[in-house]
């Protein structure tokens, strides 16, 4: 049976988020400046020690050390002296104040969440008092896992971004990313728990009193969301899950072919071919498609036995892009299984001049001729197979990004000498059949009827709209 590119992975990516807007934020106040406040709210007053008062030092000569590790070795002094003071008086909020001070100092930041919320909980006033301190900690951690992302290392970035989650989460960037982080990596569940969070940032109180370039920045970053969750939950195989919020933003969007190609995914996935033909059957009707969306909304209808409608999709996919031979190849295989011999001539003869040592394509020629009484076209293309030295099948195009494109294909040698050159020429063409370049895949025959894999990569800054190849 024929391989047919199909949609996998639900369409899971990265949206960019790097660029971050500030928000105001607070200064933090001194350890003991508020003592004397005891006022509704303000929860229990910070109480001084020679510990506290010891810690407090420490972390002050680490802020202006300059000679290296002396920083480090300060702060791990600072923390002992705070979880000293801890041990002494369980409820001090000064102590864990302190503490989550001096553990960002030593890059203990799981360790410094916990303190710092522990002394928010003792004392609701250093919410205010710390926003400053903790969101410049997060800040540093969130520009440190930054380029790892960029290099592709998630595993790292995620560490960095949980991190800096530990310290503040006053902010949704790191789990805006963090969500599409542990996407990619199919950890589901600590996706969908990310996205959640980010998701209910939008109606927090933080995001009501941001400024205005701020919650802007932030609105564009959360929009997207709803919809990675909804691929999350079908990549995970919770289809019913995605399919609700795949229907609600369909219906808000009407014109947004994508959310109409994953919905019609997910039912064609779920084995609801009757909904998800229909689905196909409105994306039909839209106009301007490019040719991918039109061949995914043609591999839709193949998939349902659907081989009319399947070839009116394919058929429109191989005119918006005029050289797009996986596009032919099923237009012409979509008419085969409808019986539609007399429309397959014009086609397959389109698919043999991009694949001319494909078999499959003259076959099909030839039956549809044998079909519609040409019994001269018949031969003539009988004799074509039978004079094929090499045949070459299962080529499918996989297009990269805006630009390039990856070729796979077998190869079947059929008279050649073994250890025979054969040269592939693939030539590859912008939507309106263009040429932008070409590559030459060199093989060396192997026995007679083995089959030989090969595939190759185009490079280019422009679009691949279709592909072919001369042999040499």
């Amino acid at each position: 049976m024929k391989e047919i590119r199909t949609m996998k992975g639900f369409g899971l990516g990265f949206i960019t988020v790097f660029n971050l807007v500030l928000a105001g934020c607070a200064s933090a106040g001194g350890g003991g400046g508020m003592s004397g406040i005891s006022g509704a709210g303000a929860g229990l007053n910070p109480r001084n020690t020679d510990n506290t008062r010891a810690a407090e030092d420490a972390i002050e000569a680490a802020e202006d050390a300059v000679v290296p590790n002396e920083a480090e070795r300060l702060y791990a002094q600072a923390r002992d002296l705070a979880e000293a003071a801890i041990q002494g008086d369980t409820l001090n909020p000064l102590a864990y104040r302190l503490a989550g001070i001096a553990s960002i100092g030593t890059e203990d930041y799981a360790d410094a969440g916990a303190y710092l919320e522990k002394a928010i909980e003792l004392r609701p006033l250093y919410e205010f008092e710390l926003v400053a301190v903790r969101e410049q900690a997060w800040m540093n951690l969130y520009e440190q896992g930054t380029p790892y992302v960029q290099t592709g290392d998630y595993e790292t970035a995620t560490q960095y971004f949980e991190w800096a989650n530990d310290i503040y989460k006053g902010r949704p960037e790191a789990n805006v990313i963090l969500g599409q982080i542990y996407a990619q990596l199919r950890d589901h569940d600590a996706a969908i728990e990310n996205l959640n969070t980010a998701i209910g940032f939008a109606g927090s109180e933080t995001m009501l009193q941001a400024d205005s370039a701020t919650a802007s920045s932030w609105k564009e970053q959360l929009e997207p969301l709803p919809l990675l969750r909804a691929q999350v939950f079908a990549d995970a195989g919770r289809f019913e899950q995605a399919i609700g919020t795949y229907r609600q933003l369909s219906a808000a969007d009407p014109t947004d072919v994508e959310l109409k190609r994953g919905l019609a995914a997910i039912l064609m996935e779920m084995g609801k071919e009757v909904e998800a033909t229909a689905v196909y059957i409105d994306m039909l009707e839209m106009s301007g498609l490019d040719s991918e969306t039109l061949f995914s909304i043609g591999v839709g209808f193949y998939q349902s036995s659907d081989y009319g409608r399947a070839a009116d999709a394919f058929g429109k996919a191989a005119t918006a892009s005029v050289n797009d031979r996986d596009a032919i190849e099923m237009w012409a295989r979509s008419l085969q299984l409808d019986s539609a011999y007399s429309a397959i001539p014009a086609v397959a003869e389109r698919w043999t001049e991009l694949d001319p040592n494909g078999q499959n394509a003259w076959l099909i020629l030839a039956q549809a001729a044998n079909q519609n009484g040409d019994t001269k076209t018949t031969q003539e293309v009988i004799s074509v197979i039978e004079s094929l030295s090499f045949t070459v099948s299962d080529l499918q195009l996989r297009r990269i990004g805006n630009g390039g494109a990856e070729v796979r294909g077998s190869l079947i040698n059929k008279n050649l000498e073994e250890g025979d050159v054969i040269n592939l020429r693939f030539i590859f063409y912008a939507g309106d059949g263009t040429p932008i370049g070409s590559v030459v895949e060199t093989m060396t025959a192997e026995q007679i009827d083995v089959t030989q894999v090969f595939n190759l990569q185009f490079d280019s800054a422009e679009q691949v709209g279709g592909y072919g190849y001369t042999p040499g």
